[in-house]
């Protein structure tokens, strides 16, 4: 189901100079991500006559939802195909750099919309780090994406448009974090965080 609301991101001038106000569309259905079906081996070629192993079974496809966390580079999907709302949602080139007393991290957000309704998201405002890892062990918490980091990674001129059906888009993401590194990003589907994407800062160890 598609319905529109409202999302205000407001936050104090040290984190965040800009408030925004924009339009998103609530997305109620559960993510989830399957793995590539695996490739069949070559039948081996035997002698008439000869005994055959009973055959292997056939695999079964790996498939991850919340609460687990899904992987970098999985094509997490909401929403199935021939729908009218269908889209997927891929992070990618996950980056640290020492910022002083911080660390200055910067990621990508692709969004395909392969549904047949426009898609509405302003990432910054949905998109957060919850966990990292620092010098004094692991650390849960909010770091939102900021205008300071933002500037800090040369990250302007973004298009926040509606997402129409068929297109995919790449938003480039930034945040600072206390010296560590990153483990853990969300993506709010619902505005709210009742249905949320989770990612592991890491290659998926499945598939």
């Amino acid at each position: 189901m598609r319905l529109k609301q409202s999302f205000y991101l407001l936050a104090s001038p040290i984190f965040m100079i800009f408030a925004t106000l924009a339009c998103g569309t609530v997305v109620s259905e559960l993510p989830y991500y399957t793995c590539p079906t695996i490739m069949p081996q070559p039948k081996a070629t035997v002698l008439p006559g000869t005994l055959l192993p009973p055959p292997l079974p056939s695999p079964t496809p790996y498939t991850i939802a919340p609460p687990q966390d899904f992987y970098i580079g999985d094509a997490v999907l909401v929403g199935q195909e021939g729908a009218d709302f269908h889209l997927s949602f891929r992070l990618q080139n996950v980056e640290v750099q020492a910022a002083g007393e911080n660390t200055l991290v910067t990621w990508q957000l692709e969004v395909s919309n392969l549904g047949t309704g426009s898609y509405e998201t302003i990432p910054p405002a949905l998109m957060f780090i919850t966990r990292i890892n620092t010098a004094y062990g692991e650390q849960s918490g909010t770091w939102h994406t900021s205008e300071a980091a933002m500037e800090a990674a040369d990250l302007t001129q973004e298009n926040y448009d509606p997402l129409p059906p068929g297109a995919t888009r790449s938003y480039r993401l930034a945040a600072y974090i206390p010296a560590g590194s990153v483990s853990q990003f969300a993506y709010l589907l619902d505005g709210e965080g009742e249905n949320r994407i989770t990612w592991a800062n890491t290659p998926n160890p499945y598939c």
